[in-house]
């Protein structure tokens, strides 16, 4: 199969990703809650997942594998340098925020969310990899 069929499995996954990673937020944070936050959230998260996740996504399911703890490391490693990058570029040469902790929990989160997602969604017999 072509990445063309794949296409709409990576764009669920993505989109099921996004939308639990707002909610993921507005859960943790009290300032979030709010109709428009979960849209915007959902909207904004679209482009890390789409430029980080996706592409080791594709790595990764070349030896497909539901639930494996290797990959969900592999992407909070991921998710920690690409949240860690992001802020850095933004200006922000100092901290990239007040706490780490923090920072860790959005990351790992995002990892476990996406991951999740990539077990139930990618990693299917049917719909086998390469």
């Amino acid at each position: 199969m072509t990445f063309k069929e794949f296409l709409p499995y990576h764009a669920l996954t993505v989109i099921s990703s996004s939308a639990s990673y707002a909610i993921f937020l507005i859960i943790i944070e009290p300032i979030y809650r709010s109709v428009i936050a979960f849209f915007m959230i959902s909207l904004i998260t679209i482009i890390p997942y789409s430029v980080a996740a996706v592409p080791l996504q594709l790595f990764l399911n070349k030896w497909p594998k539901k639930f494996s703890v290797l990959y969900l490391c592999t992407y909070s490693v991921v998710a920690t340098l690409f949240l860690y990058i992001s802020y850095k570029l933004q200006g922000n040469w100092s901290d990239p925020v007040g706490d780490y902790r923090k920072m860790f929990v959005f990351a790992v989160g995002a990892a476990i969310i996406y991951w999740f997602w990539d077990s139930v969604i990618m990693n299917k017999k049917e719909y086998s990899y390469y």
